[in-house]
């Protein structure tokens, strides 16, 4: 089974010492080929298209979500960070930056396609999402069916403006991060803090770009030129 994981040894040096480090990249999409990327993704609702090399949302619907095919998930995974760049093109909210999802996610109304075949079997369902830009665009909120919601803030999205959107998921907590400043934290152990990501809307156009999910030591290099992450671990660690 292909996991993309992809391991390497980085040299970094700062503050004058050399420092180590492990990298794993357990996914990762620039969506510069749709065939490519269309293996890597199960839409749920909505109407997704790769187009422009990025993943857009059309519909301006509700619980609009796409989420990661079981060839490129392990199960296991329960420590990761989660990013991904979004744009918001016109609707009502936000984003919808889902993480720690297994079994069937809630249809909230709609008449969802086939999941994942192992995902869908998974038990017991769980589902978080970051809703950023949501309650009309007023403010912004983890919610959770079957966890612990969290990390309130007063966040709002404007329309063609990129966001850089970070989750932190450990096996007891999760962190979420927009535009490299931590919004907030949450002890949460839910499950040991597995379950697979994705990406939604709720009544909202947008486009989606530079997905990746890491393990704890970062991701593997080289990255894409265009991807925040050059920038995001240009330490490498190096205060560990």
């Amino acid at each position: 089974m292909q996991k993309c994981i992809l391991f390497t040894t980085i040299c970094a040096i700062a503050f004058g010492i050399t420092v180590l480090a492990t990298a794993q990249t357990y996914f990762e999409d620039n969506f510069d080929d749709p065939k490519v990327s269309a293996d890597k993704w199960v839409p749920l609702f909505g109407e997704w298209e790769f187009k422009n090399d990025e993943y857009h949302q059309l519909q301006n619907a509700s619980n609009c979500m796409s989420v990661i095919a079981d060839e490129f998930w392990d199960d296991a995974w329960n420590e990761y960070t989660f990013e991904v760049r979004g744009s918001k093109v016109s609707g009502a909210e936000g984003f919808l930056i889902m993480f720690r999802c297994q079994g069937l996610m809630q249809p909230r109304g709609q008449a969802l396609e086939d999941h994942p075949p192992r995902m869908e079997k998974l038990k017991p369902s769980l589902e978080y999402w970051w809703n950023l830009g949501g309650w009309g665009n007023t403010r912004s909120q983890v919610e959770s069916w079957g966890g612990k919601a969290g990390a309130h803030s007063n966040h709002t999205i404007d329309e063609k403006d990129w966001y850089n959107i970070k989750i932190v998921n450990t096996p007891d907590s999760y962190t979420v991060i927009l535009d490299d400043e931590e919004v907030a934290k949450v002890d949460d152990d839910t499950e040991g803090g597995v379950g697979r990501v994705g990406l939604a809307t709720w009544r909202t156009v947008a486009n989606y770009d530079d997905v990746v999910v890491y393990g704890p030591d970062g991701p593997s290099l080289p990255v894409d030129a265009k991807s925040k992450l050059a920038t995001t671990w240009a330490h490498l660690k190096s205060v560990r």
